[in-house]
């Protein structure tokens, strides 16, 4: 057991920061000392992984460690604390929990402790007991002042059957056996509302669902013997909904066997990070599995503002964004630049490109790429300079571009959360035709509309459509070539109107596409070939980005046997831990988002069987209410296809475009082999 030096040094520079506790990473000594910081007293907290009944092995250590570097002031124990009723060991380690009932043994610190798996102790003492001396169980769940310390915690564990069978919003029991139900989430979230103190530690059995999003491949947990790791054994959606709502500053668990620290993520509302860290087993060896972890906190109700608001400089955005409902009317802080002039309401929004302002004269490139790198790929960083002045001083605005326009959006939700130089930069959507202007601060929200929009790229009305990749158009459908297409005969089926998506159309414009859809099929039938359609909805927040297109290619029959594999190996591999539904109409996807339009979602369509009726049609689809945050790439439809194809080079459309009168020349040929099967006008 080591206690490492948890005292992080401030750094120098903007966005960056001292941390309560250690670096992931950070060397540990054996002898470290827990140093003390002027003016804010630090509470010296041990933190342990799932116990199951071995008290003599956890208090052994403990009481060691304190003879080594000092007594701590409480000792919280997450995941199974209990012995496992049979099975190996279980009989010792009942016979030694009765040993420090009866007083035969004493704890040698406070001891505050969950239970995930009993059953029966959740039962019989919902609002916790004291078990012994110095033993103590938190209960169920609840919110408690502990060494000064404000404590979130829940008991059980999860189970989708239980959980999914009870509303959140029905009256019900907290625990249904050992697992919690939604009342438990929804009680402890208002629990912590009723208080604006922030949560100072976080206790669970489970790990978050979600909690490797938005990192590097270098800080992903990893398994010490280099297996695969569950995370349907180990992770909770209901665990990643508590973090975001309540943006504790620790959240402490186990059940995983593994020892992780993940970089520290800043909160969406109150700005502050969060560091998760994740225990293994009371009893097992190796680094990798360490179960025992030291703390020195200060409780924030002592923290100065200017202290509790420091980040460090790995500090990545929140991989558990809090969900929301409705479709219009959300709304988010919108960009007040210094400069007026790169602001313009009427200009077309670049999908992935962020505007910053607010930013500091000396703010440089590399300043900005290190705060940002783990939102996405970026592709370029400009800063608007004042060229005529020594250094070159930033005037206060510039430009970010990445990779895909998913990775600016989440860049968006970073709007007024860095801070450099002491002012919150501000950040949205970029526009392509800046001009002087000026205005009150606005804000911006998710627009579903269905009027053609004269700036939407695929709105018929805007007069710098692509026409000469128009395929085929009706009063309600239009067929276009795709730009940067995987394959000749790649096209895109679109409502006239600006609809967003497939679930907010009415019941005769999904009719419409539809029959387009299958004309498509037949077509490609006829030619010996099947095809693999797509329809991804990631809302924008700017209305002219929100039209919807269902992507159809044409596949051999060599190919479509592969389609489930495809999809299924790069859904393992782009969305982790995600599971697609079954549908058996494109309509159903309305039935599956929440009755939300601007719930994400991805639709499938791929060849299946091949039976004595033909091939079959499979249909699947993820919607972002079914994961617990799992983020949809936006060129998720092109790995699949391109997986399935072998070239996965062409999964970015820009590396795929072609000469405009090539483009040309693809709409004519689709046109004349799409012409006998082009539904006939009702």
């Amino acid at each position: 057991l080591k206690i490492p030096d948890l005292i992080a040094q401030p750094t120098c520079g903007a966005m960056t920061a001292a941390a309560d506790d250690a670096a992931p990473g950070a060397k540990s000594e054996p002898k470290a000392e827990l140093k003390e910081e002027p003016q804010v007293e630090r509470r010296r907290v041990l933190v342990a992984g799932d116990t199951e009944g071995n008290l003599v092995k956890l208090f052994t250590q403990v009481d060691n460690q304190q003879k080594r570097v000092g007594a701590f002031d409480v000792l919280f124990a997450v995941g199974a604390f209990l012995p496992a009723a049979g099975g190996e060991g279980a009989a010792a380690a009942a016979a030694a929990l009765a040993e420090y009932v009866q007083g035969k043994r004493q704890a040698p610190v406070e001891t505050y402790f969950i239970e995930s798996r009993s059953a029966a102790f959740l039962q019989v003492a919902p609002e916790g007991k004291q078990l012994c001396e110095r033993v103590h169980f938190l209960g169920g769940f609840g919110i408690r002042e502990i060494s000064g310390l404000r404590v979130a915690y829940l008991s059980g564990r999860y189970d989708p059957a239980v959980y999914g069978a009870q509303e959140a919003s029905s009256a019900g029991p907290a625990f249904v056996g050992a697992a919690y139900t939604p009342q438990a989430i929804q009680a402890l979230i208002s629990l912590a509302r009723e208080s604006s103190a922030p949560i100072d530690l976080l206790l669970t059995a489970e790990w978050p669902k979600g909690i490797s999003d938005k990192l590097d491949d270098a800080d992903l947990p990893k398994d010490p013997d280099d297996v695969n790791i569950n995370w349907q054994d180990i992770s909770a959606p209901p665990v990643a909904e508590l973090v975001a709502a309540l943006e504790p500053r620790y959240h402490v668990f186990g059940t995983g066997n593994l020892f992780y620290q993940r970089p520290p993520f800043q909160t969406q509302q109150r700005g502050h990070v969060c560091r998760c860290i994740a225990l293994g087993r009371v009893g097992s060896k190796g680094k990798g599995r360490l179960w025992a972890h030291g703390l020195a906190l200060s409780p924030a109700a002592t923290m100065p503002e200017t202290a509790l608001m420091q980040r460090p400089a790995n500090t990545t955005p929140s991989p558990f964004a809090i969900a929301k409902k409705a479709a219009v009317g959300v709304k988010r802080d919108a960009p007040d630049p210094e400069e007026e002039a790169a602001k313009d309401d009427g200009g077309q929004v670049v999908p992935d490109q962020v505007f910053l302002s607010r930013l500091p004269e000396n703010i440089d490139e590399k300043r900005l790429q290190a705060a940002l790198k783990h939102v996405g790929k970026i592709e370029r960083i400009h800063l608007a300079r004042e060229e005529g002045a020594d250094g070159r001083p930033c005037k206060g605005f510039g430009w970010v571009t990445f990779s895909t326009p998913e990775e600016a959006q989440a860049a968006c939700d970073l709007s007024d959360m860095l801070e450099c130089g002491k002012r919150k930069i501000s950040i949205c959507l970029a526009k392509a035709r800046p001009s002087a202007g000026g205005g009150p601060r606005k804000k911006r929200e998710i627009q579903i509309v269905i009027e053609p929009h004269s700036d939407c790229w695929f709105c018929l009305v805007n007069p710098k459509v692509e026409k000469h990749m128009i395929v085929s158009a009706s009063t309600e459908v239009y067929i276009a070539t795709a730009r940067g297409p995987i394959v000749p005969a790649h096209v895109m089926v679109l409502p006239v109107k600006h609809a967003p998506c497939f679930a907010a159309c009415p019941p005769e414009l999904q009719a419409a596409i539809q029959a387009h859809v299958a004309a498509i099929r037949d077509m490609a039938r006829a030619g010996g070939q099947e095809i693999l359609v797509w329809e991804r909805w990631i809302p924008m927040s700017v209305s002219a980005a929100n039209h919807m297109q269902v992507h159809i290619l044409p596949v051999d029959q060599t190919s479509a046997h592969a389609a489930r594999e495809a999809l299924e190996e790069t859904t393992k591999q782009s969305m982790p831990g995600v599971k697609l539904r079954r549908l058996k109409a494109h309509a159903e996807v309305a039935q599956h988002v929440n009755d939300d339009s601007a719930t994400p979602y991805v639709y499938f369509e791929i060849p299946g069987d091949n039976t004595a009726k033909g091939r079959q049609i499979e249909r699947y689809m993820y919607a972002g209410v079914d994961g617990g945050g799992s983020r949809i790439p936006i060129d998720f439809g092109r790995r699949v296809a391109c997986a399935l194809l072998g070239c996965e080079e062409k999964v970015d459309w820009r590396r795929c475009t072609e000469e405009r009168d090539e483009e040309k020349e693809l709409a004519i040929a689709f046109r004349a082999q799409f012409q006998p099967f082009k539904p006939k006008k009702k």
